[in-house]
């Protein structure tokens, strides 16, 4: 850990310990949501990490910026050649008042919050960024994914240039995941999640005055089921009329693209 960052030594590492990642299913979900919002909106990825996402928004054209609380990931995306502006801040206090169109914060990026209050902070916060009928796509895990993948389980991958060695386990009494994640080269991190009910993330969502579209099984689109690993959610603030007719036709065309 760096300076209290748990991603501070393994950022630049980051990208190729998840290459495995669908990030174009994340882009065309997000882009097939955009069509929803005037055509010259400004979007903003909230826990946008290293800005995979924003990279790919930025080439097609998008008024993006970024924002994480980890200075590793920053420093790691811009190293890169980072294609949009992108800061260090805290989902639970963003830096933007009714100034943005569209939210998007992926990677189940809010189960990272760990305090009680912390997922009302955020969501007031996130609400607080978007302008009137301003739209937020995000998505959590489930405990089934936490259960069934990394709960008492240990696995070494191979990275290419590199080995990582991953050790997990989660309490289901406080709904606490902790992963360590150790590269062979010696860095390392510790990475701490808590599971929320669907019915918290909707209470959390709803009393920050957003009006939620729809809660879906993250990789159908269909109704979660107890199976499902991973929930997206869009939400509106105060959409305008036929917005959720308009919706509903875009869901249907992202469920047809999965």
């Amino acid at each position: 850990m760096t300076n209290g960052d748990p991603f501070g030594e393994i950022a630049r590492y980051y990208d190729k310990i998840m290459d495995f990642v669908n990030y174009d299913r994340w882009f065309m979900i997000a882009t097939s949501l955009a069509e929803l919002l005037p055509t010259d909106f400004i979007h903003l990825d909230a826990a946008c990490g290293t800005g995979t996402l924003l990279r790919k928004v930025r080439r097609i054209g998008w008024k993006s910026v970024g924002i994480d609380l980890s200075s590793g990931m920053i420093r790691a995306g811009r190293s890169r050649g980072a294609v949009a502006p992108a800061a260090v801040a805290d989902l639970r206090a963003l830096p933007f008042h009714s100034s943005v169109d569209y939210v998007t914060c992926l990677f189940d990026s809010l189960n990272f919050i760990l305090e009680d209050g912390g997922l009302d902070l955020a969501f007031r916060s996130l609400a607080g960024a978007l302008k009137p009928g301003g739209l937020i796509y995000f998505d959590i895990v489930t405990e089934r994914m936490i259960t069934e993948h990394f709960d008492g389980q240990e696995w070494t991958e191979n990275n290419g240039q590199f080995t990582t060695t991953w050790r997990s386990k989660y309490s289901r009494k406080s709904h606490l995941a902790e992963t360590e994640i150790r590269v062979t080269k010696g860095a390392g991190g510790m990475f701490r999640e808590r599971v929320y009910a669907p019915e918290e993330i909707e209470a959390a969502v709803q009393g920050a005055g957003l009006t939620i579209l729809d809660t879906l099984d993250a990789h159908t689109w269909e109704t979660p089921s107890r199976k499902s690993i991973r929930l997206d959610f869009v939400a509106a603030q105060h959409p305008a009329q036929g917005i959720i007719k308009q919706f509903k036709a875009i869901r249907n065309s992202i469920r047809a693209k999965l």
